[in-house]
């Protein structure tokens, strides 16, 4: 499996894709279009565990430690 959006860091790990449950009420925020994420450990230190790429465009994610909360 490989990822669908780009992700702008190499250090961070793509770990598959989740289905998201809310698409439309997240993209009155502008985060998510599609109904799918680009799911990745990041590996950024003491912040949020997993990150959840929507699209290509940069601001198009989401940072969490608990990403089953966006789940379907």
């Amino acid at each position: 499996m490989k990822p669908s959006f780009k992700h702008d860091c190499d250090t961070c790990k793509f770990v598959g894709k989740i289905f998201l449950a809310m698409p439309d009420w997240l993209g009155q925020f502008g985060i998510a279009k599609e109904k799918t994420a680009d799911l990745y450990e990041s590996c950024e230190i003491g912040g949020s565990k997993y990150i959840l790429r929507c699209s290509s465009r940069g601001s198009d994610y989401i940072t969490t430690n608990n990403f089953t909360e966006y789940m379907l």
